[in-house]
C-alpha cells in the first residue's frame, strides 16, 4: 500500500508576483534626491534646489521662459521645472550652485 500524496502546485502566479515585486525594489532604488519634493513646487522649493537666494529666485520666476504657474499662488511643475534646467544649464551654472549637487 503506497501512503504517498501527490500534488502540483502552479509556480505561475507566485513568480509573477516576485518579479513585480522585484521591479518596484529596482525602481524605488533609483529613486533621485529630487524624488522628495511634490509635482507642484514652492518658490521655497526652488530656492532650496537651485541654493539661490529670494532675489534670483525673483529673476527667475519673471523670465518668459520659466515654467511658473500663479492661479493657485506662485507653483513650478516639478517635470517641467527640470525641463528648464536641462535646457538652460549656462544660466544654472552662472547663477547657481545646483551644477555641484547630484545630477537631477
Amino acid at each position: 500500500m503506497d501512503n504517498s500524496i501527490n500534488f502540483s502546485i502552479d509556480m505561475a502566479p507566485l513568480m509573477e508576483r516576485l518579479n513585480k515585486l522585484e521591479e518596484r525594489i529596482i525602481q524605488s532604488s533609483q529613486k533621485s534626491w529630487l524624488d522628495e519634493y511634490p509635482n507642484m513646487l514652492t518658490v521655497s522649493d526652488m530656492m532650496e534646489i537651485l541654493d539661490i537666494k529670494r532675489t534670483k529666485a525673483s529673476e527667475l520666476l519673471n523670465r518668459e521662459d520659466f515654467p511658473v504657474f500663479r492661479l493657485a499662488g506662485t507653483k513650478i511643475p516639478k517635470h517641467l521645472f527640470v525641463q528648464w534646467i536641462e535646457s538652460h544649464t549656462e544660466w544654472i551654472n552662472q547663477n547657481t550652485k545646483l551644477s555641484s549637487r547630484k545630477a537631477i
